[in-house]
Order: structure tokens, then sequence, then C-alpha cells
């Protein structure tokens, strides 16, 4: 089933892509398979979107989790700071 699925991208990510994106993905899915259709969207993205965290429903989950639903996902970049 072809899900659109809304992505909230922050920080360092907005160089790159809008703060909301939408993507087709076939589900279910692994994030992963998110995080490479961004990377086609966009290839300079690539070493961010390496490293990037992802969160559904308030919860960071691991790329390897398969997606099932259509929920936002969020985006969090690396970040450094003092």
């Amino acid at each position: 089933m072809e899900t659109s699925i809304q992505i909230t991208c922050f920080a360092g990510l907005r160089k790159f892509f809008d703060p909301q994106v939408n993507i087709q993905l076939q589900l279910p899915a692994s994030y992963q398979s998110l995080i490479h259709e961004l990377k086609k969207m966009n290839p300079e993205a690539t070493e961010i979107l390496d490293h990037c965290r992802i969160a559904v429903n308030e919860k960071f989950v691991p790329h390897t989790e398969l997606k099932t639903t259509g929920e936002p996902v969020y985006l969090i970049p690396p970040s450094s700071g003092g």
C-alpha cells in the first residue's frame, strides 16, 4: 500500500529540505527506506541523513524498524553545543 508520509526536518536539514516534506512510500518499509528516498531527492544531504535520528509518536525508532502506518516522522540531525 503506497502512503504519503509527512516528514518534519529540523536544524541543519533545512539547508537541504523544506521544514515539511511529503514522500510516497510503499508500506510496510523500513525507516532506512525513507532515508534512502530523501537521499534520492537531494544527494547533497547524504552525509547528514546518515547521522539523523528518527522519531515517531514522540519516541526514537531504529532505522531498521518497519513503518506500517502513515504517522508523521521527525528527522533530528546530530547537534553539538556547550
